[in-house]
C-alpha cells in the first residue's frame, strides 16, 4: 500500500502531530523530566521502561526494545496498516490525504466492498447456525458451548448449491462462489461448519469450512487467494486472542481451528491455528511481536513430529532477547481438541509442563538420525546442527548450544569440527569489528546502511562489485544507489523504498537486528571495513579473471595492464 500516499505529505504529517498526544490517548502517559513514561503497552511488566520522547516525536521501550514513531505505534498498537495509519493521523488534524494521481482510493473502495460483501456472508451464516439443530447438536457434542462459538463467530454453511446472495461479481472475487465455464455460479461452501478468518482489525476476510463426518473430504476447505486475503500472512485466532486476553504470556500455535476452539473453551483463550499450511517465519514473527512464548502443539506420531520439524525450522531467526519456542507432543491419535475434552484443562497443562525447548527438541532429533560415537556421525551432526545455529541471533544461546555440544559429541570447543560451526564459544568480547555471530560482510553493511544511511555517502560509485558472487551484493549497491540520489534519506523512508518489492520482508527482519559492536563510534569504522571485505573479493576475482586472459594467449589492453598493476600492488 505504501506508495499510494506522497512521501512529502508523510513527512509533514509526521511534523504536525504529536507522538505524545498519540499515545497517550491510547496509554496513559506521565511525565519524568524530559520524557514521558508508561508500562509497555507491547510486553507485561510492573516497571515503566516506556519512553516517548516529545523532541524526537519517537517511542523507545528499554524492555522489549520496540520503538518508533507516530505512524509506527498506530501500526502496531491498533493493527493498522501503513495507509490506514496516515489516514488516522490525517483525521485527527482534519487533513485531507492527497493520494498521488492514478493512485488514489479506488483499490481501497474495492477491498472494502469485498469486506463488507464477507461480513455479510459470515452473518447468513451465523444465522443459518442459529436455525440448524443438527449445527447445533454438533458443537454440542464437541462440548463448544454457545458463547464459544459467539466469541470466534462461527456459522453454518447449509447444503444446497445456490445458499449466498449478493453481488455476485464480489462473492466471486472473495471465494466465496465457483463460476462454471458457462457462466453459472455455485457455493464453494456447502454443508460445512464455518470458521471465519479475521484479520488483525476483526474484519472477516476469508472463511475455513469443516465437515460434520470424518469420512467426507476434504475435512478442512479454505478460501483461496483474494485481494485481501493472503494465506501465508494471515493466522487464524490472533484477532480473537488479541480481543479477549489484554496480556499475553504465551501463544499456543496449532494446526486446526476446532483446536483453537475448544481450547478457548477450556480456559486456554491464547490459541492459534495455521490456515493448513505449515507456518512461516514471517508468521512466526507476528506471533512474537504480541508475546515471548510460542507453544507449538502437536500429535505424537510421526506426522506430528514432522509437521514439528517443519515448524522449527522457521523459528531459529526469531530467537531474540526473551523468546522461547517450545513444542507439545501429545499422546499419539490425539490432537489439542480430542486430548482437552477427553483429558480436560489439568492434564494438558502438565503436557505443557512436559514441553521441549527448541534446543531440547533439535538435539533430540538430531542426535536419533546422527550417531556420535563414531566421527562420521559426529561430523553429521555438526552438518545438520549448523544451517540453524548460524539463523540464531543470540550469543548466549548460541554458547549454551555449543556446550551441550560439546558435552554430547565429547569433543572440546577449540577442536576444529566445533570451529567449522562458526563460533568459539568464547565469552570474550571479539577481537575484529566483524561481530561473533558471523555476519558476510555484505549482509552487515545492508544492516549498517539501514541504521545510519550516511555511511553510504562519499563511497563513491562500487558498481564494480556487483561482478562478486556473494549474495546480496546488487541489493547492496541498490541501497548505496539510492543513498547517493537521497543523501538526507532517513533509514525509515529507505526501507519504505522496498515495500513493494521482494526484498521488503528480509530488510525489515534485518532492520530489527543490532549487531554487535563494541561501541557505537565504531560504525562507520566496521561500514568501511565490511566495503573493504568485499572489495578484496572483487580483487581476487579480477586477477584471476586477467590471468586467465593471459594464460589464454591474448594481450591485455593497456587500461587492463594498468588494472593488472593497480590490482597486484592492491592499489585498486
Amino acid at each position: 500500500m505504501t506508495g499510494r500516499v506522497p512521501r512529502a505529505f508523510v513527512d509533514d504529517l509526521l511534523n504536525r502531530v504529536d507522538i505524545v498526544e498519540v499515545i497517550d490517548a491510547r496509554v496513559p502517559l506521565r511525565k519524568k523530566g524530559r520524557e514521558y513514561w508508561a508500562c509497555c503497552p507491547f510486553h507485561g511488566e510492573k516497571t515503566p521502561s516506556f519512553s516517548v520522547s516529545p523532541n524526537k516525536q519517537f517511542y523507545h521501550c528499554f524492555g522489549c526494545q520496540q520503538s518508533g514513531n507516530a505512524i509506527g505505534f498506530l501500526m502496531d498498537y491498533d493493527h493498522m496498516e501503513f495507509v490506514e495509519a496516515i489516514e488516522t493521523l490525517s483525521q485527527s488534524l482534519g487533513l485531507e490525504v492527497p493520494y498521488e494521481q492514478g493512485r488514489g482510493p479506488q483499490k481501497t473502495q474495492v477491498a472494502d466492498s469485498l469486506f463488507d460483501t464477507l461480513q455479510a456472508c459470515s452473518q447468513f451464516y451465523q444465522q443459518q447456525l442459529k436455525d440448524s439443530q443438527m449445527a447445533i447438536d454438533y458443537l454440542r457434542q464437541r462440548g463448544i458451548s454457545g458463547q464459544t462459538a459467539k466469541d470466534f463467530a462461527i456459522g453454518y454453511a447449509p447444503s444446497g448449491w445456490r445458499n449466498i446472495a449478493g453481488d455476485q461479481k464480489l462473492l466471486v472475487e472473495g471465494g466465496m462462489l465457483i463460476e462454471k465455464d458457462n457462466g453459472q455460479h455455485y457455493d464453494r461452501f456447502r454443508n460445512r461448519l464455518m470458521f471465519p478468518i479475521r484479520d488483525r482489525r476483526g474484519r472477516t476476510i476469508a472463511f475455513g469450512g469443516r465437515v460434520f463426518d470424518a469420512e467426507d473430504n476434504p475435512k478442512y476447505l479454505n478460501s483461496p487467494e483474494t485481494p485481501v486475503f493472503h494465506k501465508g500472512e494471515e493466522i487464524y485466532g490472533l484477532y480473537e486472542l488479541r480481543k479477549a486476553v489484554p496480556r499475553i504470556d504465551r501463544i499456543f500455535v496449532t494446526e486446526g481451528y476446532m483446536d483453537v476452539v475448544a481450547l478457548a473453551e477450556h480456559g486456554f483463550k491464547t490459541a492459534v491455528a495455521t490456515l493448513g499450511t505449515a507456518i512461516n517465519n514471517a508468521q512466526i514473527e507476528k506471533l512474537f511481536r504480541s508475546c515471548k512464548t510460542l507453544i507449538f502443539c502437536f500429535d505424537g506420531d510421526a506426522a506430528g513430529k514432522k509437521a514439528a520439524w517443519r515448524s522449527l525450522e522457521q523459528c531459529p531467526a526469531s530467537l531474540k532477547e526473551g523468546r522461547l519456542a517450545r513444542f507439545l507432543f501429545l499422546p499419539d491419535g490425539h490432537d489439542p481438541d480430542s486430548f482437552i475434552r477427553e483429558q480436560g484443562a489439568s492434564a494438558f497443562e502438565q503436557e505443557i509442563e512436559k514441553s521441549a525447548t527448541l534446543t531440547e527438541f533439535l538435539f533430540k532429533t538430531l542426535l536419533t538420525e546422527c550417531n556420535v560415537k563414531s566421527a562420521e556421525g559426529k561430523s553429521r551432526f555438526v552438518d545438520r546442527l549448523r544451517p540453524y545455529f548460524m539463523q540464531i541471533p543470540l550469543q548466549s544461546l548460541k554458547d549454551q548450544i555449543l556446550v551441550e555440544v560439546e558435552k554430547q559429541l565429547s569433543v572440546p570447543l577449540d577442536n576444529r569440527l566445533m570451529l567449522s560451526l562458526g563460533e568459539t564459544g568464547k565469552a570474550q568480547p571479539p577481537r575484529t569489528i566483524i561481530p561473533e555471530n558471523r555476519w558476510t560482510p555484505v549482509k552487515l553493511a545492508i544492516n549498517l546502511l539501514l541504521q545510519k544511511p550516511q555511511l553510504g555517502l562519499g563511497v563513491g560509485a562500487q558498481h564494480h562489485l556487483a561482478e562478486v558472487s556473494l549474495a546480496g551484493v546488487d541489493l547492496l549497491m541498490q541501497i548505496l544507489d539510492i543513498v547517493q540520489e537521497e543523501p538526507d534519506i532517513s533509514s525509515q523512508n529507505l526501507l519504505s523504498r522496498f515495500d513493494e518489492s521482494n526484498h521488503k520482508q528480509h530488510l525489515y527482519q534485518l532492520a530489527a537486528v543490532q549487531p554487535a559492536m563494541e561501541s557505537e563510534e565504531n560504525i562507520d569504522l566496521m561500514f568501511s571495513d565490511c566495503l573493504q571485505r568485499i572489495q578484496n573479493k572483487y580483487i581476487g576475482v579480477r586477477r584471476e579473471q586477467l590471468i586467465r586472459k593471459l594464460q589464454s594467449g591474448e594481450t591485455l589492453t593497456d587500461a587492463e595492464k594498468r588494472e593488472h598493476k593497480q590490482l597486484f600492488t592492491k592499489r585498486f
